[in-house]
């Protein structure tokens, strides 16, 4: 039988080449499938972890290598193994991953880009590991140090608060780092041009930028003062957006949270109580579109890396970008690398000293290089042990000096040379967003047209505004829909806790850990939601109102 149907086989050449590539698939998947389920072919009895993560920066890899091999010599039967996969192509091949069910045990999570972020939590639901039950009980590995007894969670500067998932009110990440922003500027050409010390204000800043464009040109050099791109002139652009805005946190901040909203930003915007055209809010435009004329032309369209590429080979002098990338850049450049923070307009700055608050500070920052563990991992409980490990306070400390990244774990000493990235905790958080629920692929595009030189500010404002009525409504339908789905969510998690707390039928097979602290960090965070969402409905309900009159007085 097995003879014939091969002889009919050979007569179509087509369908036997696609018998013989089904065949090889499904062999393919199998080995897969056996890998993902914490197996490897040939390994015998060890355990097999497998962690993927997009961080390619130089020492990175060394470093986590080292801290596997310590941990595999305190545990002899496991062996973990790190998969790096470029940026660029991260988020989908993650995608395929989970949903092959071929996934490593630990996933770097949160890339993506905006498309990301939508889905993230859909696959925190459905493909990774809750942390709840852990995050409440010390660290196993803190013995011995004052930290000893400790909840996990509360190890973290933050609390664990870049591990939680609001959408979901669970813990699904494990933060392993945390990073700022600075501006990294090349010290020998700029002592050269300027002089030993870095300008302290705007103006000084502007003048240096001048005085490197005016280098380049009588050297016949191709020199640009500042590697701009599309991805890190916004770092600027934020950086004076809170200098310039921060004042309005008092009128704008309807529920007395500290934070202006996107809908506490929105509302006014949309009835005209706040304006565009109002002098802080157009001198922080005008501010980035004088100091962009200092960026290489067509910006906007140059990436990240071609930034960095623009920078390491000297053809800019500086650049904007995170701690994360400070080791790399200092063993690639072939110069002095130094590092400041991003120079602000003083007091005495006739065009704009009469608008700046002050800095932005960073004492909100959450922890990064976050960790999920995959539900399909069949050495989950290994997993989790390996990422306690790493996030204890002796080997958080090692793997983040060896990176030369930030720890996240309180007590855990930074290298010397990321003093100047330790995180400023004075400041202002607060800041107008621009650009509005439903109305950002609007503002990105029209505002890029003003920045570089095609429109006036006038023409970016009246465009701008055009679109924001028109969009914004809808956008914040969404926001608020959005809400009410994330409470409706809330409230059933917190019935099964109380469930669990109340001994029903049946509740013993959903609760997880201690049902009682989730119980009441759940509430906690409900009640605080619920008046959060109520405020911005009044916010924007009397907004929207003042906005309907003049158009309905024009309309008679």
């Amino acid at each position: 039988m097995l003879l014939s149907l091969w002889q009919n086989l050979r007569k179509y050449p087509a369908l036997l080449l696609l018998v013989l590539v089904f065949g090889a698939s499904c062999a393919v998947v199998a080995v897969n499938a056996y890998r993902a389920a914490g197996g490897a072919v040939g390994q015998g009895r060890k355990k097999v972890l497998r962690i993927a993560h997009w961080q390619l920066e130089q020492g990175i890899r060394d470093a986590i290598d080292r801290l596997i091999a310590d941990y595999e010599k305190l545990h002899p039967d496991v062996e973990v193994r790190q998969i790096l996969i470029p940026e660029t192509g991260y988020f989908q091949w993650v995608n395929t991953q989970l949903i092959g069910r071929t996934a490593p045990d630990m996933i770097e999570v949160g890339s993506g880009g905006t498309v990301g972020w939508a889905l993230w939590p859909k696959f925190y639901a459905r493909y990774f590991l809750p942390l709840d039950r852990y995050v409440d009980e010390p660290n196993p590995y803190n013995r011995g140090t004052a930290l000893e007894k400790v909840p996990w969670r509360k190890t973290y500067f933050d609390e664990m608060d870049g591990g939680y998932e609001e959408t979901l009110q669970s813990y699904y990440r494990i933060p392993l780092s945390a990073f700022t922003e600075r501006l990294y500027y090349n010290k020998d050409l700029v002592e050269k041009v300027w002089g030993p010390t870095f300008p302290k204000t705007y103006e000084d800043f502007l003048e240096l930028c001048r005085k490197l464009a005016e280098y380049g040109r009588k050297n016949e050099k191709k020199l640009v003062p500042i590697a701009g791109s599309g991805y890190n002139f916004r770092q600027f652009f934020n950086a004076y957006r809170t200098a310039f805005t921060a004042n309005y946190l008092d009128p704008l901040d309807v529920d007395m949270d500290g934070i202006v909203s996107r809908i506490e930003s929105a509302a006014p915007i949309y009835s005209g109580r706040v304006k565009l055209t109002e002098t802080p809010i157009r001198a922080n435009f005008e501010l980035v579109r004088e100091l962009s004329e200092f960026f290489p032309q067509g910006y906007t369209s140059l990436s990240r890396d071609e930034a960095i590429f623009l920078f390491l080979q000297g053809s800019a002098a500086m650049i904007t970008t995170g701690s994360w990338d400070y080791e790399s850049m200092g063993v690639q450049s072939e110069f002095h690398l130094a590092v400041t923070e991003i120079p602000l307009p003083s007091k005495s700055n006739p065009r704009y000293g009469s608008y700046v608050a002050g800095p932005q500070t960073e004492a909100g920052i959450r922890g990064g290089f976050p960790v999920g563990i995959t539900k399909m991992s069949r050495n989950a409980e290994v997993a989790l042990d390996f990422m306690q490990y790493a996030t204890s306070l002796k080997k958080n400390e090692e793997v983040n000096r060896a990176m030369y990244w930030l720890p996240v774990i309180k007590g855990a000493e930074p290298r010397d040379e990321l003093k100047p990235f330790a995180p400023r905790t004075e400041g202002y958080s607060a800041s107008i967003e621009y650009e509005g629920p439903g109305a950002e692929m609007a503002y990105a595009q029209i505002s890029i047209e003003y920045l570089s030189g095609k429109l006036s500010y006038e023409e970016f404002v009246d465009q701008f505004m055009q679109a924001y009525r028109r969009e914004v409504p809808a956008g914040i339908q969404d926001v608020l829909r959005n809400d009410e789905q994330t409470l409706n969510q809330e409230m059933r998690f917190a019935a099964i806790r109380r469930a669990a707390l109340t001994g029903a039928p049946g509740a013993t097979a959903v609760a997880t850990g201690d049902s009682a602290a989730q119980y009441k960090r759940i509430m906690e965070a409900y009640v605080a939601q619920v008046g959060v969402r109520d405020s911005d409905i009044r916010d924007w309900t009397e907004n929207a109102r003042q906005a309907e009159q003049p158009a309905r007085q024009s309309g008679r």
